[in-house]
């Protein structure tokens, strides 16, 4: 992937100069003259690395720095602010505002590319250090409870399955996958005594419980990987009558690969032991489905599709599972 580089700094012949040099080196380079401009780019492309400039009318590079690393998907996103005068106490305030570097007016076009590769790779590094942290969490979350060991790694068969059926591409199959190992990590944040107890919640234990959702996007967030899997995360409990949370989205504002998780996910926790109740049979559990899309809740159209597959047979254990590489 081409890595992409948001260069913040007035519009003249110095931007146009350095927008030219790094796009021949060979980076996606897009520009921003303003604050509004930078932080709405941040917020599309979640760019590889944002050089800064101290030169913008509206706002000061470290308060700028300041506002770009609180957003969750700019956390692991460096920002160079690049200085008329980068002494001790203008690297001192860059730092302190998150900067990752802070460097006076390069004097070579070249020093400042070797620097650059240097960042990017250490951003490489630290993209895979933390996605396999993300995902080892995921996992320790089903295993919390014997009842939920498993439970993402079987939900992905579920899903990917169905997705298959459907003739989605690859590329959304692997999101799919992704999604389903990640759907729950948001569930760190919520305590064990709500995740593991064995009646009702109140509705101050819904509440927390009903957050996860979005923690888990903000978890994700910072990794640029994981921006497409996002969305899935997020809406995985949206209702399609507009019920669910966290957003109240209804019928088809839900992207198509939450809507599919999400079935798999209820269908698995139908037919495994849970605290709060033993497990269903699986012909009770595809009643449960039935019922829930008839009261508008879940997608009608892929219910049918999943209760026919796992008529069919084509939801039986198949041995090692498919996304066993990825505990590997």
């Amino acid at each position: 992937m081409i890595p992409t580089i948001l260069l913040v700094d007035l519009d003249s012949p110095n931007r146009t100069y350095w927008k030219a040099f790094l796009q021949n080196q060979g980076f996606d380079v897009c520009a921003a003259g303003d604050a509004s401009t930078a932080l709405e780019k941040c917020r599309c492309l979640q760019p590889d690395l944002v050089l800064l400039y101290d030169t913008l009318a509206d706002i000061t590079a470290c308060e700028l720095c300041r506002t770009l690393k609180a957003q969750p998907a700019n956390h692991l996103t460096p920002v160079v602010l690049v200085m008329n005068s980068a002494g001790p106490q203008e690297a001192q305030r860059g730092r302190e505002a998150g900067a990752d570097d802070c460097w006076g007016i390069p004097q070579s076009r070249y020093e400042a590319l070797s620097r650059i590769q240097i960042l990017l790779r250490l951003k490489t590094y630290i993209d895979a250090q933390v996605r396999a942290v993300v995902l080892s969490l995921a996992s320790s979350i089903d295993s919390k409870h014997p009842s939920t060991a498993g439970h993402s790694d079987r939900i992905a068969g579920y899903a990917v399955r169905l997705a298959e059926d459907l003739r989605l591409h690859d590329g959304d199959l692997e999101i799919l996958r992704m999604a389903s190992l990640l759907h729950d990590v948001g569930k760190v944040g919520v305590p064990d005594s709500i995740l593991t107890k064995p009646g009702p919640l109140t509705i101050e234990e819904r509440a927390i419980m009903n957050q996860h959702p979005v923690l888990g996007e903000n978890i994700c967030a910072p990794l640029k990987s994981l921006r497409h899997v996002l969305p899935v995360i997020r809406h995985h409990h949206e209702r399609m009558d507009g019920s669910g949370y966290p957003d109240g989205l209804r019928g088809r504002q839900i992207p198509l690969k939450a809507r599919i998780l999400q079935i798999a996910d209820i269908h698995d926790a139908l037919i495994t032991d849970r605290p709060y109740r033993q497990a269903m049979s699986r012909e009770d559990a595809l009643q449960v489905l039935s019922r829930e899309a008839r009261c508008g809740w879940l997608d009608t159209a892929l219910v049918e599709r999943f209760c026919a597959l796992d008529a069919g047979g084509f939801f039986a254990p198949r041995g090692r599972s498919m996304l066993a590489s990825y505990y590997a």
